[in-house]
C-alpha cells in the first residue's frame, strides 16, 4: 500500500532531525528570524525585572483587608480605604503606605509593601479618581497573596535557560529576547544550512558542456536542485553526476562524502522498477535503514531515503517536474524543521477557476497560476499546462501547486483546493489560510 503524504513529510523530518546539526554561525537577531538556535539562550537578567501589576486596579496588603474588629450592624458593608498614590506603569518603584490603597495601572512595578492587586472593576466606585474605594467582602475573600501580581523573574529567572537550543527564532521567540534585553544587533548562535551533495545523472544524461546524442538528454535535475537548495538556505551544494552503474555509484557517493562532509545528500532518478535503479540498487547493498516504495500521489510517486556512511539520503524521483514537486512538499518543511533555513510551507486555499477531474486513488499536485482579483473576493486559481512529470517549462510559468485530493467525481468550478505558493508565488490580500500548516495541506 502507497504511504501517504503527510507520512512521508513526517519521516523525512525525523530522518533529517537525526543528522548532525553542530555547525553554527553568529548573526545579529535582526537577521536571525526563522533560523534555528544552535545553544542555549541563558537570561542574564530575570524576566519581568520586578513584580508588575497584571491589571488596572489597586494595589494592597492582603493583611489590611481583615478588620481588626468584627462588623457592627449598622457599619458599611465593606472595608474602605483610602488611595494614597497613583503609579502608572514606567513610574520609578515606590513605597506602600499599610492602610491604604496605591492605584497601579497594567504593568506598574508593584509598590513596596503591598502583595496583591484588586482590579478597579471589583470596588465601589470602579474608578481611579477618588479619595476612598470600598472592597466588599466576598472580594476581600477571594484576594491573597500575588492575586494579580506578575512575579519577578516569573517567565524566566536570571541564569535560567530562556530559549533552548533547537528553538526557532519566530515572532514570539524574538519578543522573548527583546524583552530580556537582547538589541537588533546582540548576536546569536545559529544553525547554518546544511552542506548538501546531489547526486543526477543516468547513462541517458549528457555530461554538463557536453551535446546529447540521439536518445540521450540536458541534465535539468542537476541544476535544478542546487538552484533550488540555494534558494532554501543550503550553506554549500556539491554536485556528483553518475551512470547507471551501481559499483560506480558507490563509489562516487563514498568519496564524495568523504571529501565534502555533507549533512544531506538528495539524488534524483534511479528509484524505481525499471532494470537500472542505480540508486536503489547501490543503497539497498551499502545504505542503512533504506526505504523504496510509492507515495499517493502525482508527480512524484517514487520516493526513497535510508543513511550512507551515517548522512541522511533521500532520494527523489527522476522527471523534473517530480523532483521540484518533491523538493516542495518533502524536502522543505524537512530543511525547515532540522536547519530553520527556509520557512516552512505555509498552504492556503483558493477557489478553483475551471473544473478538474482528480485520480480516483492518488492526489494530483498540479501546477497553477492566481488570479490576483483585488477586490477582497476569494482568489482563484488556474491550471498551468498538463499533470505530466516532464512539463518543466509549463511548470516554469506556476506559481502555485494545487492540491486536488482523489475522488471519483469532477470538482467544478470555484471549489474550494489548498495551494502552495512556490518560486516566490504570493497569495493576493484576503487569501484564506484555514489549511495553512507546517508542510501538511488539509
Amino acid at each position: 500500500m502507497s504511504r501517504c503524504i503527510e507520512t512521508h513529510q513526517r519521516t523525512l523530518v525525523e530522518l533529517l532531525n537525526s543528522a548532525s546539526h553542530d555547525d553554527a554561525a553568529l548573526l545579529p537577531l535582526a537577521r536571525a528570524a526563522g533560523r534555528v538556535l544552535a545553544r542555549d539562550l541563558v537570561a542574564k537578567a530575570d524576566l519581568p525585572p520586578l513584580a508588575n501589576s497584571q491589571m488596572d486596579g489597586f494595589a494592597v496588603r492582603v493583611a489590611d483587608l481583615t478588620p481588626s474588629v468584627p462588623p457592627q450592624p449598622g457599619d458599611a458593608e465593606g472595608i474602605e480605604l483610602p488611595v494614597a498614590d497613583v503609579r502608572p506603569a514606567g513610574a520609578e518603584p515606590a513605597r506602600h503606605t499599610p492602610g491604604t490603597v496605591t492605584a497601579v495601572m497594567t504593568g506598574a512595578v508593584l509598590p513596596e509593601g503591598a502583595d496583591a492587586v484588586i482590579p478597579v472593576e471589583r470596588v465601589r466606585p470602579p474608578r481611579f479618581d477618588v479619595p476612598a474605594v470600598t472592597i466588599s467582602p466576598d472580594v476581600a475573600r477571594s484576594v491573597t497573596e500575588g492575586t494579580f501580581v506578575r512575579a519577578a523573574g516569573s517567565d524566566v529567572a536570571r541564569g535560567a535557560v530562556a530559549l533552548p537550543a533547537g528553538t526557532r527564532l519566530g515572532a514570539a521567540a524574538l519578543g522573548a529576547c527583546a524583552a530580556l534585553g537582547l538589541g537588533p544587533g546582540t548576536e546569536v548562535s545559529v544553525r547554518t544550512g546544511p552542506r548538501v551533495v546531489v547526486v543526477s545523472g543516468g547513462d541517458e544524461i549528457a555530461p554538463d558542456g557536453h551535446a546529447p546524442r540521439p536518445g540521450m538528454y540536458h541534465d535539468a535535475n542537476g541544476p535544478l536542485l542546487a538552484a533550488w537548495l540555494s534558494e532554501a538556505g543550503a550553506e554549500s551544494v556539491t554536485r556528483v553526476r553518475v551512470d547507471d552503474d551501481p559499483d560506480a555509484f558507490v563509489r562516487a557517493l563514498d568519496h564524495v562524502v568523504t571529501e565534502a562532509r555533507p549533512h544531506l545528500v538528495i539524488t534524483s532518478g534511479g528509484i524505481s522498477a525499471g532494470a537500472f535503479e542505480v540508486v536503489r540498487q547501490g543503497l539497498e547493498r551499502e545504505g542503512r535503514d533504506t526505504w523504496f516504495d510509492h507515495v499517493a500521489m502525482q508527480p512524484g510517486g517514487p520516493q526513497g531515503h535510508g543513511t550512507f556512511r551515517g548522512v541522511p539520503v533521500i532520494c527523489l524521483p527522476g522527471n523534473p517536474v517530480s523532483t521540484w514537486v518533491s523538493c516542495e512538499v518533502f524536502v522543505r518543511p524537512a530543511l525547515a524543521a532540522a536547519w530553520g533555513c527556509c520557512p516552512s510551507p505555509r498552504w492556503f486555499t483558493a477557489e478553483l477557476g475551471e473544473a478538474v477531474r482528480p485520480l480516483d486513488t492518488r492526489t494530483q499536485l498540479r501546477r497553477g497560476s492566481m488570479e490576483h482579483p483585488g477586490d477582497g473576493t476569494v482568489p482563484r486559481v488556474r491550471l498551468v499546462g498538463g499533470a505530466s512529470s516532464h512539463l518543466l517549462s509549463a511548470a516554469a510559468h506556476a506559481d502555485v501547486l494545487v492540491r486536488i485530493p482523489p475522488g471519483e467525481h469532477e470538482l467544478a468550478a470555484g471549489t474550494t483546493v489548498a495551494v502552495l505558493p512556490v518560486d516566490g508565488g504570493v497569495l493576493p490580500a484576503g487569501a484564506a489560510d484555514g489549511t495553512e500548516r507546517t508542510g501538511e495541506p488539509a
